[in-house]
């Protein structure tokens, strides 16, 4: 049968327990010194070595032939709580065992010596656990214990244990194990268990197990199994269900280029294949956070836990993007992480975020204004700006430049209509949950949807005109605007037309459009340097 590699490769001395020595060190002075003491608390996230480290404690402090402090894991007492063979030694689970008549029995056994060890030892796993009468029941034990006893508590959530009973423990907290640590760790395991292995395999298991070395213990057990004893890169990242650091790199490229076709393409990719959105979106948030450490900071070793050449990577990409872009991208990607938990299509949530972290024209915090004029600022430094006429199918104007770079309204349009029609059902599902259902039925019947100038032009089929006059009236205009703005953050002037009356939008369109252009660039950037000052007053 087999052992899982966790059980396995248990610490069984002080010297084995990863990433602690700032409480195996204390630990080893207490029992040198005689100085040991009656209670002690051991906090921490999961995986980071409480309960082994109170196993070894309770070892080491019996030991009938202990060196240096630690276990010698070979006389009768070691033998017996190693083998659960002793009733000197308990192990209790809090989770299970929490109500007042549990804690009342452990206080009834506390009274007797111990049988064969020098001090009775009880750890309580997952302490917090406890109801607050078994709390009380064990606050007068703690109070005045027999000189034989310890107590080790040990909690992932110390915040939830009575502050009476915290003063009373000597508190040690454990650490999140570094990468450097785990990996090391995991790349003895895999030399005695003859297992061939890819160091950025074991720098991804070890990345993703969040510093816990159990879980990674575990994730290297799975790679075991589907490697047949050799792990590659590539097998991580398929049973993980991550995104291979290389179209990381691509994907943020593309992003910092602004571009947004090849970035859904990209996101399309990753879906397809399977892959989870939510831990595209923290790769993502991930990778970033990477670049903007890279932009501030040199010594990066403790920072970002990674092998030298991605590092060397990641400098390069940092130089092609600067620090506002890079904090607007996270601002958007950390608030699509809160929102893509409880979406019902993650895929849309996704999109989006593509659209907006792409385009700054799409979000309208005080990075993404500065990025837009400073896009602006390049258009016009670059060179002489004349208006040209398009075909009559467009009814657009463009701004041709120099260097052969072309703004075009249409593109502009199109873009616009295309985060409107990726948010639309979210939108709509948003009005449904706020039981506004007279409008939610006559937006379904929605036929088109136009946008110039941050106004969104809704067209319905021209027997549709009750629509109209019912969703025309200002608070019901006001409604649908915060919806759109709540959903896709970002504001929109609506109007509601009919078929028929589309013509006038498109005169309207070319009316405007054939202003010059050096008045139209004017007109813009005012209107952003405007939209900036405004943000800043505000915050």
């Amino acid at each position: 049968m087999h052992k899982a590699l966790y059980r396995v490769y248990r610490p069984q001395k002080f010297e084995d327990v990863v990433g602690q020595e700032h409480i195996t060190k204390t630990l080893r002075n207490q029992i040198e010194n005689n100085n040991i003491g009656h209670a002690y608390l051991f906090s921490g996230t999961r995986g980071t070595g409480k309960t082994s480290t109170a196993k070894i404690f309770a070892r080491a402090v019996n030991c009938l032939e202990s060196k240096d402090q630690e276990p010698c894991n070979n006389c009768d007492v070691c033998k017996d709580i190693l083998n659960d063979n002793i009733m000197d030694v308990v192990e209790i689970d809090a989770a299970s065992n929490n109500s007042v008549d549990d804690i009342r029995e452990l206080r009834e056994s506390v009274k007797y010596s111990p049988t064969k060890a020098k001090y009775k030892v009880y750890i309580i796993d997952e302490v917090h656990m406890l109801s607050q009468g078994a709390f009380n029941a064990l606050l007068k034990t703690l109070e005045e214990p027999p000189s034989y006893v310890i107590f080790i508590l040990a909690t992932t959530e110390p915040h939830k244990i009575p502050a009476t009973i915290l003063s009373r423990c000597q508190r040690f907290d454990f650490k999140r194990v570094t990468v450097k640590d785990i990996t090391s760790r995991m790349k003895k395991i895999c030399s005695e268990e003859d297992i061939e292995v890819e160091d950025k395999a074991l720098n991804l298991i070890a990345r993703n197990s969040q510093g816990a070395l159990r879980d990674a213990l575990s994730i290297l057990d799975q790679c075991i199994s589907f490697g047949d004893e050799k792990i590659e890169y590539n097998d991580v990242v398929e049973l993980l269900g991550t995104v291979n650091i290389e179209q990381l790199f691509d994907l943020a490229q593309y992003i910092i280029n602004q571009d947004t076709k090849e970035s859904l393409k990209v996101l399309n990719e990753f879906i397809v294949w399977g892959k989870d959105i939510r831990n595209l979106i923290n790769d993502l948030i991930d990778h970033f956070r990477n670049l903007m450490i890279c932009k501030v900071s040199t010594d990066l070793d403790e920072i970002i836990s990674l092998p030298d050449e991605i590092i060397d990577q990641l400098r390069s990409q940092a130089d092609t993007v600067n620090n506002n872009d890079l904090i607007r991208i996270l601002n958007i990607l950390s608030t699509t992480q809160d929102n893509i938990k409880t979406a019902s299509n993650p895929r849309v949530v996704a999109e989006v975020t593509m659209m907006k972290i792409a385009q700054p024209m799409f979000d309208e915090s005080k990075e993404a204004l500065i990025k837009r004029i400073e896009n602006l600022e390049r258009v016009i430094e670059s060179g002489n700006i004349k208006v040209t006429t398009v075909s009559d199918s467009q009814k657009e104007e463009s701004i041709n430049i120099d260097n052969k770079e072309e703004v075009e309204y249409e593109q502009v349009k199109s873009e616009d209509v295309n985060l409107i029609e990726h948010a639309w059902k979210n939108i709509l599902k948003s009005i449904k949950a706020d039981k506004n259902m007279p409008v939610y039925a006559l937006l379904g019947d929605v036929r088109d949807f136009n946008v110039y100038n941050s106004q969104l032009y809704l067209i319905f089929d021209d027997n549709y005109g009750f629509a109209k006059t019912r969703l025309s009236s200002p608070e019901t205009i006001d409604y649908i605007q915060n919806k759109i703005k709540e959903i896709v953050n970002r504001s929109f002037s609506v109007k509601i037309f009919l078929k028929s009356e589309v013509k006038n939008i498109d005169l309207d369109i070319k009316e405007t459009a054939n202003d010059k252009g050096e008045e139209i660039l004017k007109n813009i950037v005012s209107k952003d340097l405007l939209e900036v000052k405004e943000h800043i007053e505000e915050n």
